[in-house]
Order: structure tokens, then C-alpha cells, then sequence
């Protein structure tokens, strides 16, 4: 199965490293919205919304390329964060993606409570601990998920010169057939795709921009006349409840079978 998906983020190339490392970090659509989050930004330092500008030739690469993909796919939704893409895909097997993102989205990196010189290495074996035994599954994660659950045969990620996740990129590429590549040096071999994905990340792209993802919704519904399936939901936390529904469910006296009429039944997001 050969899937496409494009993060907005990837626009934002000139000012997201900046931004990333001198802003209060996202809460992230978890925990609180995407414009507290913003507005926290801009009381709270000295950027300015008008200070964000984007990367041109990155906007013009991701729709164009958007656009030659669409005329053969049947299968395309939008997304806010990069985790529900899963709600298409986790179903099926062999998969060979291309991502098209500032961030890798193989490993999301984990908060070290440890010693402050924890290690690359040792912070993926952390996060891969973390997925193993708690399915513990996130926007910059989610294709280690596809990984551990079988689900992957390739991994490309078409990133930006001043992507931070490529000094993990060595590891990586040890785990899977995962390589990363700068759309200069890339060449599709063609615009084929069984499913396209775009994702806006709205912790990452500031509001300014948030426009461009309605561009790109606005773009499919005219080209194709179809109404575009976009996700409001978040994989991450529909998983989190589902583990706990099967736990609670599985406790019950009558062996884990539903209720009669309650319609329960296991979460499970590789049903297919």
C-alpha cells in the first residue's frame, strides 16, 4: 500500500526551530487547544504573528505535488494532528509512505526525568519501551506504531536542511527500511497512491497560516466534487480510552461479553 502525507508544518521551515526552541511549548490538542496555546505564545515572548513567515517553494512543492497525486487517488482525509492519519491506514499491511514533514514523526522524543545527558539512543529505547508496553502512541510517533504493530515496509521522509529529528536518522535507519531525503534531491516515480493524508498540526503552524490547510481542502472538493472526510478526532486519546475500555471490559463477570443491547465491544484500531 503506498501512502502519501504532507504536515503543514514543513512550510514553516525558516521559523519553526526558533520558535520550538524559544516559545513555551504546545500543550499540545491533548491537554488544551491549539489557540490558547498561540495566544500563550505571544503574551508570554516577544514574537509576533506577522514575524512568521513561510517557506515558498516548500508551500508550492506540497501542493503541487498534492495536486498530480489526487487525480489517481481515491482514498483521501484531512487531519489535525499527524496521529489520525491511523484511523485510515492501521488497518492495513506492507504500507510504504512518504512523509512530507519539518518533523520525522518515526520517534516524537520523550520528557527525560532522568540524567540530562540521556542519550539518543537511549531516549528511543525509552520511547520504543513506551509503545511496546503501554501502546503509548502520539502525533510524532505513530510510525514507530506502524512499525511495532507490522504494519510498515517503508518510511520515507521528505524533510527540511534544518529538520533537528535527522541527527536520529542513523538510528532509524537500523530499526526499518527508513530513509530521509530534501525535496531537491527527491524524484517520485510516480503520483500513484492509495491513500494521501494532509495534516495541518496546528501546534505548529501558526494561525496566520492555518488558511493554507483550508486551501488544500477547498483544492480536493472542487478537482474531485466529493466532500472531504477531515478528522476532528485524536487517535492518541481514542486509543488511551480505548486500552481502558478493554481493560473494564474484560473485567466484568460474564467473561468480557457485552451487556445485552449495549452495543460494547473491544476498541481495536487494526479491525478491519
Amino acid at each position: 500500500m503506498k501512502v502519501l502525507t504532507i504536515d503543514l508544518d514543513y512550510i514553516m521551515a525558516p521559523w519553526i526551530e526558533v520558535y520550538q526552541d524559544h516559545a513555551p511549548p504546545p500543550g499540545s490538542s491533548r491537554h488544551s487547544s491549539a489557540i490558547k496555546h498561540w495566544t500563550h505564545v505571544f503574551n508570554s515572548t516577544q514574537f509576533r504573528e506577522s514575524m512568521f513567515y513561510i517557506d515558498q517553494p516548500n508551500l508550492l512543492f506540497c501542493f503541487n505535488t498534492f495536486l498530480k497525486s489526487i487525480k489517481n487517488c481515491e482514498s483521501v482525509s484531512f487531519g489535525y494532528d499527524h496521529d489520525s492519519i491511523l484511523y485510515d491506514i492501521a488497518k492495513f499491511d506492507n504500507i510504504d509512505l512518504i512523509n512530507i514533514d519539518h518533523h520525522d514523526d518515526f520517534f516524537h522524543g520523550i520528557e527525560n526525568d532522568g540524567p540530562d545527558d540521556l542519550g539518543i539512543e537511549d531516549e528511543i529505547e525509552a520511547e520504543l519501551s513506551l509503545l511496546k508496553r503501554f501502546d503509548h502512541v502520539n502525533e510524532g510517533n505513530w510510525g514507530a506504531w506502524l512499525h511495532l504493530n507490522g504494519k510498515l515496509n517503508s518510511f520515507t521522509w521528505i524533510c527540511n536542511p534544518n529538520s533537528a529529528n535527522r541527527e536520529r536518522d542513523s538510528i532509524t535507519e537500523k530499526i526499518t527500511d527508513f530513509k530521509s531525503v530534501f525535496k531537491e534531491d527527491y524524484e517520485f516515480e510516480n503520483y500513484d497512491f492509495d491513500h494521501i493524508f494532509i495534516c495541518l498540526s496546528p501546534d505548529y503552524t501558526p494561525r496566520c497560516h492555518w488558511h493554507y490547510f483550508t486551501m488544500f481542502i477547498n483544492a480536493f472538493e472542487e478537482f474531485t466534487g466529493k466532500n472531504a472526510i477531515i478528522h476532528t478526532s485524536k487517535f492518541e486519546i481514542d486509543n488511551n480510552i480505548g486500552i481502558v475500555h478493554n481493560e473494564i471490559l474484560h473485567q466484568r463477570a460474564n467473561g468480557g461479553r457485552p451487556l445485552s443491547g449495549s452495543g460494547l465491544r473491544e476498541w481495536t484500531p487494526l479491525r478491519k
